[in-house]
């Protein structure tokens, strides 16, 4: 692409990416985009930053390995779509990817840049702003210890939100006679997870009691396939995600 001058953002700006194995997506979801033939692990690795790459080559596991190259993929889509040229080694200089002491990440050159990553089995993203921005994604095929997981991070509102009377075929996530709706949970779980991302305090105050609905922040989650995915920034704003749909085995 043809690189513009890098704007300054404003904090009315915002962009979600999210992308996904389309084998994981039902078909009459996949069709809704193209799958993107340049966005696959080997072509996202070897356009990653040298700091970058030395980062990914480091972890181990295959699967974790694709994860972190795919979620910065993003990072440098929504990066492009600002101006930056992400081929120039200078650019990520002047940006200065660091972290702090709780993992959230941020460019000390470039402070009016926010992002965050999220990612689960079969899918990344990425949320890029001009304010402070977390976000999360999960799949509700995760079923296991549902119940267990919302009695010691939900309020007793989130947890009743969740509850439902199971079918008599149902056996996971039932416990006493209570059910776990995984939809539910998911929209729950990843508001969580976005605003702790967004306040850089660190996964464990999800356990701190906090409800959804009485944060201090916007959040916003959305089911897409068998995933639902939240974001949190400081205002309301309209959301238009981009989805990119990609073939699992590239």
């Amino acid at each position: 692409m043809t690189a513009v001058s890098p704007r300054a953002l404003t904090p009315d700006y915002l962009k979600v990416y999210i992308a996904y194995n389309r084998d994981t997506i039902d078909s009459e979801t996949s069709a809704r985009r193209a799958v993107d033939p340049l966005y696959t692990y080997e072509n996202i690795y070897s356009h990653l930053p040298a700091f970058r790459r030395e980062h990914v080559d480091k972890l181990t596991g295959s699967a974790v390995k694709r994860q972190s190259v795919m979620a910065f993929g993003l990072l440098i889509l929504g990066l492009e779509d600002i101006g930056f040229d992400t081929e120039d080694q200078a650019i990520w200089d002047e940006l200065r990817y660091e972290t702090t002491e709780h993992g959230k990440p941020y460019f000390a050159g470039r402070r009016d840049i926010h992002f965050s990553f999220s990612h689960t089995q079969g899918a990344v993203m990425c949320s890029v702003s001009g304010a402070e921005t977390g976000c999360d994604i999960d799949s509700t095929r995760k079923r296991s210890s549902l119940y267990s997981v919302a009695k010691k991070a939900f309020t007793p509102r989130e947890l009743s939100f969740c509850m439902r009377t199971p079918t008599l075929e149902e056996e996971t996530d039932f416990y006493n006679g209570i059910c776990i709706d995984p939809e539910a949970f998911c929209h729950i779980w990843t508001r969580k997870e976005a605003y702790v991302k967004y306040t850089g305090e660190g996964l464990a105050e999800i356990m701190t009691g906090f409800d959804v609905d009485g944060v201090d922040a916007y959040l916003h989650s959305e089911g897409l396939g068998h995933y639902v995915w939240a974001v949190c920034i400081p205002n309301q704003l309209t959301i238009h995600p981009v989805i990119l749909p990609v073939d699992s085995r590239g």
